[in-house]
């Protein structure tokens, strides 16, 4: 249990960054507002400068806190790990776009784990000692608190669709 634990305090950076982007309402388009050759715009206005930078900032704040406890590394372990998460965020609205689908369409799982892989895919790259069981509770209950947290989201109006 211990271990499970270790592992959910290992995402805490990718979990506030996600958290943390929807309470910028507009901003500057990561994309641009460009289109690719199939018509639809590359990310979507859901993707914001600001967005990223609030997320950038929280996560690594959070890395800063639990740098106190694992070593001064998780400071940028933090940083780089909510980078991680965003682009992995960034992939999943450009899998969407790709499919038809607009901002705020569901996809299920890929709304869900899309920042995950990405912090995933940091957290491995800096050799943090992470397990299958580990990433695989993480998982389950990113998919959990993800449906919770957005309809509280959408109930408090920060975001428009409660998925």
């Amino acid at each position: 249990m211990i271990g499970l634990l270790l592992g959910l305090i290992y995402y805490i950076p990718a979990l506030v960054a996600n958290g943390s982007a929807p309470f910028i309402k507009s901003g500057t388009p990561i994309d641009f507002k460009r289109k690719l050759n199939d018509g639809r715009r590359v990310l979507g206005d859901g993707k914001t400068f600001e967005g990223l930078l609030l997320s950038l900032t929280f996560g690594t704040t959070v890395g800063a806190i639990i740098s106190r406890f694992l070593g001064i590394e998780w400071i940028i372990i933090g940083f780089v790990e909510s980078l991680g998460a965003m682009l992995g965020d960034m992939l999943g609205a450009f899998i969407k776009r790709r499919i038809g689908l607009e901002r705020g369409a569901r996809a299920p799982i890929l709304d869900q784990l899309d920042f995950i892989l990405g912090a995933t895919v940091v957290l491995i790259s800096f050799n943090v000692n992470l397990n299958i069981y580990q990433v695989v509770f993480v998982c389950v209950l990113v998919i959990a608190l993800h449906m919770f947290t957005n309809y509280v989201a959408y109930r408090l109006k920060i975001k428009s669709v409660p998925w």
